[in-house]
């Protein structure tokens, strides 16, 4: 376990800012962007003022937000110092300037900028092993036509696509529709294969993998926590539509017939170096199979291992 102290993760996040205004893109731009940047400077200073209470409410907040902005700015740093990089996820990085992530709140449905974040994030990942990515534009209020993140061989042939979708209604008819649709852009992309991507940070309870009063002695008894309620959600799918028409789905398609399933979740561990109650980011990148036949390509299994890798390792630029 690599632990990144509140200093570290500071410095990170103004590398980060620096980064992107050295390249002309200002976050202080919009108020909201800009108050997201701030979790831990906020926590640092009333530590100093001696009024740091980590059990409150506002402080729940505050982590929650500083470990999305600080893991955010270590996979972009990582791989976004190379200018080739830099310009292939350039204007998702824009989005940051002109519209609120809502790092420590729930997003409004139609938060483009929140929504679009997780496509940068894959894409760094991707880049992050050695795999360059295209990024559909992302234009405000595009019907979205083509996968979010195309994977690239070495002669920037089209590879795998990833067409991720948000989800925040509990409605399984909702999850079905986003599946769908997802397929739907594999299927008419130049990719050779592909896989939809469901963010589900915004559908996951916190308190279940984060209660009052109680630490984990263990991290991974909150990443199960998390992973049985992406199950039950899609076995849910399953269940309301039936088998055979899931399958129907996926039959005959690019797609695979698993969905790619992540999501960001704060808890309470104990360190297994001092022993003393830690916090920690959860992030959960886990494959959860649909249909009766799965179909997933060499490849693809290999990227997104490989992104998991990254995904979880990398926590210092």
């Amino acid at each position: 376990m690599v632990a990144v102290t509140l200093h570290r993760a500071v410095e990170i996040i103004d590398s980060f800012e620096q980064l992107l205004a050295d390249n002309d893109i200002s976050i202080p731009r919009h108020p909201q962007t800009g108050a997201d940047m701030l979790p831990f400077w906020k926590i640092l200073d009333s530590i100093k003022k001696g009024d740091f209470d980590p059990s409150s409410s506002e402080s729940r907040e505050l982590y929650r937000a500083g470990v999305a902005v600080h893991d955010l700015a270590v996979k972009v740093l990582s791989v976004g110092k190379d200018p080739e990089v830099f310009a292939a996820i350039r204007k998702h990085l824009e989005l940051l300037a002109s519209g609120a992530v809502h790092l420590a709140s729930e997003p409004p449905a139609e938060a483009d900028a929140y929504n679009k974040l997780i496509e940068l994030y894959w894409a760094c990942l991707l880049y992050g092993c050695g795999v360059k990515s295209k990024l559909d534009p992302p234009k405000k209020g595009s019907i979205g036509l083509n996968p979010d993140v195309i994977s690239l061989d070495s002669q920037n042939q089209p590879v795998n696509g990833y067409a991720f979708k948000t989800i925040r209604s509990p409605h399984t008819e909702s999850i079905r529709e986003h599946i769908v649709k997802g397929v739907s852009q594999i299927e008419v992309s130049p990719a050779q294969s592909g896989i939809v991507g469901l963010h589900l940070t915004p559908r996951l309870s916190w308190g279940s993998a984060w209660p009052d009063d109680m630490v984990f002695t263990d991290y991974r008894h909150a990443a199960n926590i998390a992973i049985n309620a992406m199950r039950t959600m899609l076995g849910a799918v399953i269940r309301d539509n039936g088998q055979a028409a899931v399958d129907q789905i996926f039959l005959n398609k690019k797609a695979a017939g698993s969905v790619l399933c992540i999501a960001f979740i704060p808890t309470i561990v104990l360190s297994p170096e001092t022993g003393k109650p830690t916090f920690m980011p959860i992030k959960i990148s886990t494959i959860i199979h649909m249909a009766s036949n799965i179909t997933l390509s060499h490849s693809l299994y290999l990227e997104n291992w490989c992104a998991n890798e990254v995904m979880q390792r990398r926590l210092i630029a």
